[in-house]
């Protein structure tokens, strides 16, 4: 991974909890760190196993309760689908996701790698206000499909 991403991933994660007017603990600090190292869409399990190797004494209720302030923020993003824990994605730009249903593994897809996805529009009446439209493509990975 390019230390620079990390770095400006990091900046952009204390920069959004300073503007918030949060105070930036030891252990938030801490986790934004492995935030920033990770490049794929950790499970709150993945997160609190890294971070208590730095931190041992972190409880995995100050994670959730960090992890929520975060994708309230708008800092990072929940990405939820069913039979599958929640995991939580840094990348905040608008994108869809792909899901191999062999090894769970979660990926980013840009969004002009759908067709027509630039031009998504939900037209549904009676759902009130709509906050997201994303994609879940689902299938297998290139290596589970070799392997197949």
């Amino acid at each position: 991974m390019d230390p620079k991403n990390r770095k400006q991933r990091l900046e952009h994660l204390t920069a959004g909890y300073s503007q918030a007017g949060l105070p930036l603990t030891t252990q938030r600090r801490a986790l934004l760190e492995v935030l920033a190292g990770r490049t794929d869409h950790p499970t709150v399990d993945q997160i609190f196993e890294e971070l208590s190797v730095i931190l041992p004494e972190v409880s995995r209720t100050t994670v959730y309760r960090s992890l929520d302030v975060l994708a309230n923020l708008g800092l990072l993003n929940k990405v939820e689908h069913p039979g599958s824990s929640v995991r939580f994605d840094p990348n905040t730009e608008p994108h869809h996701h792909f899901l191999c249903s062999t090894c769970g593994g979660l990926v980013d897809l840009p969004t002009e790698s759908l067709a027509g996805s630039n031009n998504i529009a939900f037209v549904g009446e009676g759902f009130g206000e709509v906050e997201e439209i994303s994609v879940l493509v689902r299938g297998r990975c290139s290596t589970c499909a070799a392997k197949a």
